[in-house]
């Protein structure tokens, strides 16, 4: 074969090595993503194993006690309320079906969820005003009934991640757009396949052809571990501006869980690059051998 013919394959073969990089790493993003930033099993374990709900009903007993402070309530009453009524169990449970809800397009909480936590607090404060000696005429339980409105619409302005008004576009674009990730990484495995057969075309040596591969596979592996190993070694995550513990111990943990997951992703094109080059050298040394 000329030399120009040999160089303008060369060329060719390592612009669809550096395609097939591409395409393999962005396959491996997409399929990571679906598994973990875009999954709602996902968010709602990490939600569950950070400390948002211990932070939170920390959170809470602070404003309720500030809120019956002002409505002449006694702290101690709170500490009851915080250990059978508002629990670290009660706030996960709560937080999670608004997550679900929130993949699934929508911000809005079960209507039913509130109504029950308010005749719980209503029944608590009820008890709270006899034992200090009010009767519970019409006046006294439509004032019971305003508070304990108050501490629930208190309860689920922190409860409910995603009750801002701006995040009712993101749950509908993410609800819409979520599965298109399965599709592309679809997409791109078939075009991975294309950039396999073209290289596979390109030479008849074994040896030849797979080096492009290894190319490829080293690139992808590159690709996926670069971005997230530089931020997890920055610490990017855990710079987020939330002033709230709670909801900055979840959002950290999920970001750095992802980008985690997204760096061991890169294990998998890294293997392969690994395998194809024993098998070239094995085929190397046999074919020198006889």
């Amino acid at each position: 074969m000329p030399k120009s013919a040999g160089t303008v394959r060369s060329l060719l073969c390592t612009l669809v090595s550096f395609l097939l990089s591409l395409c393999l790493a962005l396959t491996v993003l997409c399929l990571t993503l679906s598994a973990t930033a875009l999954n709602p099993a996902f968010a709602v374990r990490v939600l569950a194993r950070s400390q948002f709900s211990t932070a939170l009903c920390e959170e809470l007993r602070e404003e309720f006690v500030s809120y019956g402070n002002a409505c002449n309530i006694d702290e101690s009453f709170f500490d009851g309320v915080f250990a059978s009524v508002i629990t670290p169990a009660r706030v996960t449970a709560d937080a999670s079906d608004v997550v679900r809800a929130f993949y699934a397009g929508s911000v809005e909480r079960d209507p039913a969820a509130a109504e029950t936590l308010e005749n719980e607090l209503f029944a608590r404060l009820q008890t709270y005003a006899e034992q200090q000696g009010f009767a519970l005429d019409e006046t006294v339980n439509e004032n019971l009934r305003t508070i304990a409105a108050e501490l629930c619409a208190l309860y689920e302005a922190y409860a409910a991640i995603f009750s801002a008004s701006h995040f009712a576009a993101a749950s509908r674009l993410l609800a819409q757009y979520r599965p298109y990730a399965l599709y592309a990484a679809g997409a791109l495995a078939l075009l991975s396949g294309v950039c396999c057969v073209l290289l596979r075309l390109f030479f008849h040596k074994a040896e030849d052809w797979r080096r492009f591969f290894i190319y490829a596979l080293s690139g992808a592996a590159l690709m996926l571990a670069a971005a997230p190993g530089a931020a997890l070694a920055l610490g990017a995550a855990d710079r987020v501006n939330i002033s709230l513990l709670s909801l900055y111990d979840f959002v950290t943990r999920f970001l750095n869980t992802t980008l985690l997951a997204v760096l061991l992703s890169a294990l998998l094109p890294a293997a392969g690059a690994a395998l194809a080059a024993l098998r070239r050298r094995a085929v190397s040394g046999g074919e020198k051998t006889a």
